[in-house]
């Protein structure tokens, strides 16, 4: 849509093509790009047409802790930025003139008690024929109750049977099984599919001849049990929760594997971790929580792995336990090229000498990182030996700990 030029000799960004200008805009949230239209009578209508929309207010909610609303209480703040938001949404969703967008993104605490507004949202983006679409609805104060949050029921909003659908991002929303295969089977295109914090997961059937998704994210659904993955054209899995059993024989072109498990007492991790490495030798990332399981983990036999270039460990350790385990599993990574540990310390009262493992010259190693540094025993040693043995190493970044 060509935008009326009214521009001042010297307003140099006024003279830019149309679609330049709407390319500039559509990097910016909507709410920032919005405040463009006080610039002049040209500019007054350019963002409400942009192809990507960027609704996050949730920078608000961040700095609420650090704030006074006067005689209004955080709460009553909340409601009154709530009712600004979804005004805002609605009013770029009624007048929206293009017949089809790119992105639209929502992040703010929401919940069912917008779900008139939210449901109008999500029927403007089917007949939108959105590929990018992003709905985070968490809350920065606490945690939302089951009950409180909003639900996806895209079959009563009339799903079409064929989505352009490229990415779909869904946080603390209630979305269940059926309601992600229709979207997995009726996204053709569908390659990034992330769904966290949602109650309603029990099962989920990640699978389909055609299916061309290549990255997958599942975190915080604390009532799943099962996740069956046929993708083989995945590249990049990250889940976070409980225990499940996760098949790895159908995704033969896994290179970045994320497990942040919480692990109950009948989860035996050194089996299922040897498993899970002897299926994927061809990894070039993986992340794993070892928790508290450094006796359980360190006689695993780490399988070579000729590809693996970062290797991110979070570890909660003290000084009965060591870390030198772990220059083994370095030493199986022959191209590992950055090494991360988060550690945290396990506040045990003991104290012990350093000890010294033997050498193993790593020729590849050239970045670590290692956060919660305490300055005892545990990750004194293996600092030392990293410096010691990575003999290509640029750069080691440590990050002490804030006790």
């Amino acid at each position: 849509m060509p935008f009326k030029r009214e521009i001042d000799a010297g307003d140099r960004i006024s003279r830019l093509p149309d679609d330049i200008v709407v390319f500039i805009l559509s990097r910016l949230p909507t709410k920032v790009a919005a405040r463009t239209s006080l610039l002049s009578r040209r500019w007054r209508w350019v963002w409400t047409s942009l192809p990507r929309l960027d609704f996050d207010s949730s920078n608000v909610l961040r700095a609420i802790k650090n704030r006074s609303f006067g005689s209004l209480s955080i709460s009553e703040f909340i409601d009154s930025e709530k009712v600004r938001f979804v005004s805002l949404v609605n009013r770029v969703v009624e007048s929206y003139p293009l017949p089809a967008i790119d992105e639209f993104n929502v992040s703010f605490d929401l919940n069912r008690s917008h779900k008139h507004d939210i449901d109008k949202w999500v029927k403007f983006l089917f007949e939108k024929k959105a590929k990018r679409i992003g709905l985070d609805y968490s809350r920065a104060i606490d945690l939302h109750l089951p009950d409180y949050l909003y639900t996806l029921s895209p079959l009563s909003l009339g799903l079409p049977s064929c989505i352009p659908l490229t990415s779909l991002v869904l946080k603390s929303i209630k979305v269940g099984e059926k309601v992600l295969h229709n979207f997995i089977s009726n996204s053709p295109f569908l390659e990034h599919l992330c769904v966290e914090g949602s109650p309603s997961l029990v099962h989920l059937r990640v699978a389909g001849p055609s299916l061309h998704l290549k990255y997958l994210e599942i975190s915080g659904c604390p009532r799943l049990k099962r996740l069956k993955l046929v993708a083989t054209n995945l590249l990049t899995l990250k889940y976070s929760g409980q225990h499940i059993k996760i098949p790895f024989k159908n995704v033969p072109n896994l290179t970045e594997l994320s497990i942040r498990n919480d692990f109950d007492e009948d989860f035996t991790f050194k089996l299922k971790l040897q498993k899970i490495l002897t299926f994927v030798p061809q990894l070039q990332k993986l992340a794993l929580n070892i928790n508290d399981e450094v006796d359980t983990v360190r006689s695993i036999a780490y399988p070579l792995m000729n590809q693996l270039r970062h290797m991110e460990l979070r570890i909660c350790a003290d000084n009965v336990d060591s870390l030198l385990f772990l220059s083994s599993w370095i030493k199986a990574c022959p191209s590992l090229h950055r090494f991360t540990l988060d550690f945290e310390w396990g506040c045990s009262i003991l104290s012990r000498k350093i000890k010294k493992s033997r050498t193993s010259v790593h020729h590849s190693l050239k970045l670590v990182e290692i956060t919660g540094f305490v300055g005892e025993s545990v990750d004194t040693e293996l600092c030392m030996f990293l410096i010691e043995n990575a003999i290509e190493l640029d750069k080691i970044v440590i990050t002490p700990s804030v006790l």
